[in-house]
């Protein structure tokens, strides 16, 4: 009886085993990791400066904000630590002359006197006119890290006075 119980030990033992070498076997390499911020995460900014925020609307069945022209903010939530790598803009830009501007902005908490400024860490703008959605991205980021004690965080989108341009997402890479 206690051989038997000894193999079967040993059998399982050997089992979890090679369970655990095929689990590792199988787990995909890390890939980047990024924050979408879709139309629907953004609110209308200076809307009594500027008027025209009441046209537009998030549509599902597309994905972004249609008629978006204006100021458009997110807040962004990112882990403390986390070192920022890239900056996306996509959607339909479908008017010659006009593009829109995505900024990631970074505010401290406190300031010596008044409100503190927001500083700009990366902005990222459309260019070119094209019936088809694409990405506009760029590398350049300054203060790259995350740090959720002294700051807040959040992109600002600039939409011109146009109705051929249309923003579906802004990624933050990380």
């Amino acid at each position: 009886m206690k051989l038997r119980a000894s193999c079967l030990i040993v059998g399982l033992a050997s089992l979890v085993a090679s369970l655990q070498q095929q689990s590792l076997a199988q787990t995909p390499a890390a890939a980047a990791t990024r924050l979408t911020l879709t139309g629907a995460a953004f609110i209308c900014a200076n809307q009594v400066e500027t008027g025209t925020c009441p046209n537009a609307e998030f549509d599902p069945a597309l994905g972004s904000i249609q008629n978006p022209q204006g100021t458009w903010a997110a807040n962004v939530s990112l882990p403390d630590g986390t070192v920022v790598s890239g900056l996306r803009l996509c959607g339909n830009f479908n008017e010659d002359g006009s593009s829109i501007t995505a900024t990631l902005d970074r505010t401290p908490l406190t300031a010596a006197s008044g409100f503190a400024s927001p500083v700009a860490m990366a902005s990222v703008q459309s260019a070119g006119a094209s019936d088809q959605t694409q990405c506009f991205k760029t590398n350049l980021i300054s203060d790259a890290t995350i740090n959720n004690a002294a700051n807040q965080y959040y992109v600002v989108v600039v939409v011109p006075d146009n109705d051929g341009v249309i923003f579906t997402t802004v990624q933050i890479l990380y």
